[in-house]
């Protein structure tokens, strides 16, 4: 992928962009604390094959992006959706099809109800339309009233009980492994490649606080009950094993708003390599019809 930076009002975001870019492209938003890295080049090239263009980019704090203390330059989550669109403005893209994962799938919603016009189709995969939920869990935040269920405690145990020895790489990379559940393969390697790649590229655990905070700043309420407004095509998946959003945030999300569910059995909290044809010919499907 060609790699571009753009400037956004002394912000430097920095995206990389493949394939076609003439019809509605393909623009992925990671999950918190993540940037272009997880997005691996495996799980675009399908996309790529078939014709798509695609977009993925580093959010304000990973990657190549701007790096900042947030006390002293905070944003919200209408500043990222901002970094979006100022991306698709730059490539001279009116519209795309939005895939989110986890918190990008959540931003992703934001932005098919807020500028429906520049969205062609939004998947929201391993994520919710209640953030406030994982944020209540973490943070302490106001209680969601949307009455989905909260992370897993035994994941939250589990997660607790990680050594404090471990360095920080061996920390995110088994944070995932946990993430990833019980049921769905986990290649420790992989995930530590993959941990190794993000971190050359200045994505760090920093970027997830900042990220939550970002979140904490933002309006979280009704946006389960905003997604009856939802006007543009919508797809929501959930794994059977995510001990983060379990399966009823992605049913409810599309009962809600007239969208489809596709429900992965075996699936944890993790873009995990196994899954990578069955997400991308759902992705293919959703955003060909």
């Amino acid at each position: 992928m060609h790699e571009h930076l753009l400037d956004r009002d002394g912000v430097r975001i920095s995206y990389q962009v493949a394939g076609p870019l003439q019809a509605p492209p393909v623009l992925l938003l990671a999950g918190n604390g993540c940037g272009a890295s997880y997005w691996p080049d495996a799980f675009c090239a399908p996309l790529l094959h078939a014709g798509l263009g695609v977009i993925r980019f580093d959010y304000r704090d990973t990657g190549a992006s701007t790096h900042r203390a947030f006390e002293a330059h905070p944003y919200d989550l209408d500043d990222l959706s901002g970094d979006v669109l100022a991306i698709l403005d730059a490539l001279d893209v009116e519209r795309a099809h939005l895939v989110g994962l986890s918190m990008g799938g959540f931003l992703a919603q934001r932005m098919a109800l807020r500028t429906p016009r520049r969205v062609a189709s939004l998947t929201s995969m391993l994520s919710t339309p209640d953030y406030g939920v994982m944020l209540h869990t973490f943070c302490g935040s106001e209680a969601p009233t949307s009455g989905l269920p909260p992370p897993s405690a035994q994941w939250l145990a589990e997660l607790g009980r990680l050594s404090p020895d471990l360095s920080p790489a061996e920390l995110v990379s088994e944070s995932w492994r946990l993430a990833n559940g019980s049921r769905a393969p986990f290649d420790a390697a992989y995930w530590r490649d993959l941990v190794a790649s993000a971190a050359a590229r200045g994505e760090d655990t920093a970027a997830g606080d900042a990220h939550r905070q970002a979140c904490l700043r933002s309006s979280q309420k009704d946006q389960l009950q905003a997604l009856r407004r939802l006007t543009v095509p919508a797809l929501f998946i959930g794994g059977s094993e995510d001990p983060i959003f379990p399966p009823g945030h992605a049913a409810a999300a599309a009962d809600v708003s007239g969208g489809k569910a596709l429900l992965i059995d075996g699936m944890g909290h993790a873009l995990n390599p196994a899954y990578f044809n069955v997400l991308t010919a759902a992705i293919l499907t959703h955003v060909q019809a």
